[in-house]
């Protein structure tokens, strides 16, 4: 197995239990962080995010990223 695939197995096992586009909220939980962190980092760019209207939709494989260290 190369590293992409094992990569990709992983991808698929974490938070498994969370939808594909994640509110603020469950980021929170996702990454036992707070509120205001939470929004720091999507303002900031560092955790990518989409804002639609007054509300953000994270995907799920930007909190994976974001916890593995391969923000851009």
């Amino acid at each position: 197995m190369n590293r992409e695939e094992k990569m990709a197995k992983q991808y698929g096992l974490m938070f498994r239990d969370y939808p594909d586009a994640v509110t603020p909220e469950q980021v929170q939980q996702m990454l036992g962080i707070g509120r205001r962190k939470t929004y720091d980092l999507l303002k900031s760019g560092e955790l990518a995010g989409i804002r639609m209207g007054r509300i953000y939709r994270v995907p799920k494989l930007a909190v994976i990223d974001y916890l593995c260290g391969n923000t851009q």
